[in-house]
């Protein structure tokens, strides 16, 4: 099985007939036309459609834009009545700020980012600042990066799943001074976590 131009307008017919808007349509057979352009003259299986899934999550898509592409691939396959080359989209998993388990109290929390301060720690107290904030992990900090940032939110890929960190409004601002005034303007905030991160898989809360 391949794709051809004629199948892919097929398809576009099929979901005018269907009165789907313009702009769904559009969506649709641009999704289906990246996919075929990626394929070449290879064969539809699932194991190909698994690998262009891999393929947008290594290529840093958007999860729920790689999730909009799949779900009009599988349409298509649908349509095509190759139900069997149909892959599952990705899991989003949200958190918001923090996990209440393994909780550091306000207390402990304000204590270290005073010691940092103190020692004249700045980039530490931010790191540990954005990981308490936040809820991500030390071994996930390579995700924070200016582009992250810029967008509010840090999409993290693992183990096929992606979870979405939210960055709040007051930490973006400082984490974006941070990258101007180290002139950084694209990539990890951190490339080099310090070792003697305060809050190791910890979460920030308040008791």
């Amino acid at each position: 099985m391949s794709i051809t131009s004629q199948q892919i307008e097929a398809f576009s017919q099929n979901l005018y007939e269907e009165e789907r808007s313009p702009g769904t349509i559009e969506n649709y057979v641009r999704h289906v036309r990246t996919f075929a352009a990626w394929l070449g003259r290879g064969e539809v299986t699932k194991e190909v459609a698994a690998g262009w899934k891999a393929y947008l999550v290594t290529a840093g898509y958007a999860p729920a834009t790689i999730n909009a592409m799949l779900g009009s691939l599988n349409r298509f396959f649908a349509f095509m009545d190759w139900q069997d080359c149909q892959v599952k989209t990705l899991r989003l998993q949200r958190r918001l700020f923090r996990d209440d388990s393994r909780e550091l109290t306000r207390a402990e929390y304000d204590r270290l980012l005073t010691t940092a301060h103190a020692q004249g720690r700045e980039r530490l107290a931010l790191l540990m600042e954005a990981i308490c904030a936040t809820g991500i992990r030390v071994s996930e900090v390579r995700y924070l990066t200016v582009e992250a940032v810029q967008k509010g939110r840090a999409e993290i890929a693992l183990k096929g799943k992606v979870r979405t960190i939210l960055i709040p409004s007051k930490l973006r601002k400082k984490l974006l001074k941070f990258a101007r005034k180290n002139k950084t303007a694209s990539g990890e905030l951190f490339p080099s976590p310090e070792t003697e991160s305060p809050c190791p898989e910890s979460r920030f809360g308040q008791r």
